[in-house]
């Protein structure tokens, strides 16, 4: 008689047994949850002139096209801290805030950035050359003198964007025998639109000397007549 209670209890230890098995394994259990994503859009607002034809949008790791006053918008993207850049803005454009930024995006939910541009017309070019500095006062023999040239566009502003070389030469020859030499740095660079030469000197004395500053693609220029003693 007490077999038959025992046998019973020992199938009831055992189906619990393996109840708890295969809970522990995942066997019986519900299936796992995807991971949350959200929805981020992203903006351009652009104002101004000389426009670009449009901007690149990096996400992470993606790329994507978008006009200048237009909008692109990513779903199924997991919820978090993604960055978002505004690429291909040109140089006469400026981005308002952070680029790029980090944009958090909420589970089941939009998050939105904006990226405000301002553009600018380009400065107009250079068109000629202008001597700024030459020498006011007789220059006296071996003396170092300085000469400063600007590249100007057509209204008469140093263009500041203009890195070109510039070279000088001796444009009027005031010496009796009218063979005179300039030495010292005769070629120069500019910056920020203005060519310094800073040790120049002529050999030979003589009266009313010019110079002549010359640029690829811009018009010279022809600086006031000095002396030389």
């Amino acid at each position: 008689m007490k077999t038959s209670y025992v046998l019973p209890l020992i199938a009831l230890a055992v189906a619990c047994h393996l109840d708890k098995l295969l809970s522990a394994s995942g066997g019986g259990g519900s299936p796992p949850h995807p991971p949350a994503t959200g929805v981020l859009t992203a903006r351009a607002a652009t104002s101004g002139s000389n426009l670009p034809a449009g901007y690149t949008v990096m996400l992470d790791r993606s790329r994507s096209h978008i006009g200048v006053n237009d909008s692109i918008t990513a779903s199924g993207i997991g919820a978090g801290n993604h960055t978002v850049a505004l690429g291909d803005v040109p140089t006469n454009c400026g981005v308002s805030g952070a680029n790029p930024r980090t944009v958090t995006v909420p589970a089941n939910d939009t998050a939105r950035t904006t990226f405000s541009v301002a553009c600018a017309a380009p400065p107009p070019p250079a068109t000629h050359l202008a001597f700024v500095t030459w020498p006011r006062l007789p220059v006296v023999i071996p003396n170092q003198f300085q000469v400063q040239v600007a590249a100007l566009d057509d209204s008469g502003h140093v263009v500041t964007t203009f890195t070109g070389d510039m070279t000088v030469v001796i444009a009027h020859d005031g010496s009796l025998t009218t063979n005179a030499k300039l030495s010292g740095t005769t070629r120069a660079s500019a910056v920020n639109g203005i060519a310094t030469f800073n040790d120049l000197s002529i050999d030979q004395p003589g009266t009313r000397y010019t110079l002549k500053a010359s640029a690829a693609k811009l018009r010279d220029a022809t600086s006031d007549p000095f002396d030389v003693l």
